[in-house]
């Protein structure tokens, strides 16, 4: 075995290819894993280098694109056919696989996996308003499922999303005290992750909610079973049933109408 998920950096480089590498296939067996960095974050793949053992090739290169001029890349390539045989025993595939993409069936480290995960398709910090956030976003039905149960198991609540009506994707936020403690659970002192999302990590632990903040303990998610009965019922009818209030009832029937 070339991956050994007794050592942590296994389970985070794993969850960081399958959100932000590239698994390719040629004629006769060969191919490669490619993964394709700014130069500002080559650290995490000198890092990569040195964990496998097997060779790798790190190279820059500065080229011309949508969004900018000249920018400056580094890209590590594997060639090994044993490590890619491991990949794809693993959960990986060849070519696009944002809509497969799955936590492995092995022992793993659901912390790191996730962390790198975050880091190759992810985001945290502040938003707009100065909230803590956390973010995933994902094609896979699999990936959607196995990080809201991550996320249960650390916050103690159940999310129900959706798929974005624009692109249908998964995007999967936490804010405030939520994102603090997923953020404290992933980013733990010397894990092996990107550097500048590291340190977007201690803005969103230094947040404080400011006592005029109210906080809503206990929040109760729609169903698919409560949306059903609000749009055949009225108002009166769902509160009683439901035992909500009847602002909420008229918030939820608005966002469920057609817009």
């Amino acid at each position: 075995m070339i991956i050994d998920f007794q050592n942590p950096d296994f389970s985070y480089f794993l969850g960081f290819i399958q959100a932000d590498g590239c698994l390719s296939e040629d004629s006769r067996n060969r191919g490669r894993l490619t993964i394709e960095l700014n130069e500002k974050d080559i650290l995490l793949l000198e890092q990569f280098k040195s964990l496998l053992p097997c060779n790798s090739f790190l190279s820059t290169r500065k080229r011309d694109t949508n969004f900018t001029d000249d920018y400056k890349s580094a890209t590590l390539k594997i060639y090994n056919k044993e490590f890619r045989d491991e990949l794809i025993s693993l959960g990986m595939i060849y070519g696009k696989k944002s809509d497969t993409a799955k936590v492995p069936t092995v022992n793993f480290s659901q912390n790191d996996y996730f962390r790198g995960f975050i880091d190759g398709n992810g985001s945290l910090g502040l938003t707009g308003n100065g909230y803590p956030f956390l973010s995933l976003v994902t094609a896979s039905d699999f990936m959607k499922d196995s990080f809201l149960s991550f996320l249960d198991s650390i916050t103690g609540k159940k999310k129900i999303v959706s798929r974005n009506k624009r692109d249908g994707i998964y995007n999967i936020v936490v804010y405030k005290e939520d994102a603090q403690k997923v953020v404290d659970s992933l980013y733990y002192d010397k894990c092996m992750c990107l550097e500048r999302k590291k340190e977007k990590t201690i803005e969103v632990t230094s947040w404080k909610r400011p006592d005029s903040m109210r906080k809503i303990e206990n929040k109760r998610n729609w169903t698919k079973e409560e949306d059903d009965y609000i749009l055949i019922h009225s108002i009166l009818e769902s509160k009683e049933h439901l035992k909500r209030s009847e602002s909420s009832i008229k918030t939820r029937i608005w966002r469920l109408r057609p817009k």
